[in-house]
């Protein structure tokens, strides 16, 4: 018998880039929680009935099968899923494979009103991001790209940091236990305000846990509204020092990751 296998994305033009960029492999689903009014310090939930995961696929499962995954699930339940944060080679590549897809929408989102940087491209120009998600849900759902991008991306806003003298924004957030598959674009607006999309489920312990990571004098952490576009400035690169870096892996391994490499 002759078995016939369609397979989504071109595994073998991928398959390197992919494992790669993402050690270790992790995507999960999220509800929505957005932010309220910029200075209130708190987050406004709008919870629809999203399936929620909070632990990671089967680590041995290459990225783009994962999605794949996630996108069939959408397709068949109805529901809505999302992947975790990636860099903007990666997620082009994945962009083009749903393009011709009917069975699925694929919202790419990069947080603070922006758009998503074109194919190919891997410097922001003003009103673009860098670091983007995919929102996965079935076509007749109806939710639209600003929908998806509220839902799934909060802006939180520091102000009153000493950005020069505080250690790097991925190294603080490390440090309180946020992973940076969960941290989108970290823009330095000026030498004291910052400004970083992160998924809703970590928003509350950035609120409450990251300033203390920092330098400065009167730090204050808000939540964005959703209808304010996140400025333009410096981004700061997503890179951990080789120390946070060990022992970010250790706790992963010891989680259940896998490294692969």
């Amino acid at each position: 018998m002759k078995i016939t296998m369609k397979v989504f994305f071109p595994l073998a033009s991928l398959s390197m880039a992919l494992t790669a960029a993402f050690q270790p492999i992790s995507l999960h689903s999220c509800g929505g929680a957005v932010g309220s009014r910029c200075g209130s310090g708190s987050v406004k939930s709008k919870h629809r009935e999203y399936t929620r995961h909070t632990r990671p696929f089967a680590p041995l499962y290459s990225i783009f099968t994962d999605i794949e995954s996630l996108a069939t699930k959408a397709a068949d339940t109805w529901g809505i899923e999302s992947t975790l944060f990636m860099e903007p080679d990666i997620a082009s590549q994945i962009e083009e494979q749903f393009q011709d897809r009917g069975d699925v929408i694929a919202f790419r989102v990069v947080g603070g009103r922006r758009r998503s940087l074109p194919v190919g491209s891997d410097d922001a120009s003003p009103g673009e991001g860098r670091r983007s998600r995919f929102v996965l849900m079935h076509p007749d759902l109806g939710l639209d790209l600003a929908t998806a991008e509220s839902e799934y991306c909060t802006v939180i806003r520091v102000d009153n940091v000493n950005v020069a003298g505080s250690n790097t924004f991925p190294n603080a957030l490390a440090s309180i236990g946020v992973h940076l598959e969960n941290v989108g674009d970290i823009v330095v607006e000026d030498s004291s305000t910052v400004y970083l999309v992160v998924d809703p489920t970590v928003a509350k312990q950035c609120l409450r846990l990251l300033s203390k990571e920092l330098m400065g004098a009167g730090i204050n952490l808000s939540v964005c509204e959703d209808n304010e576009f996140m400025p333009d400035g410096e981004m700061q690169e997503m890179k951990l020092s080789r120390i946070l870096e060990r022992q970010m892996e250790r706790k992963k391994l010891e989680q259940g990751f896998v490294q692969f490499g």
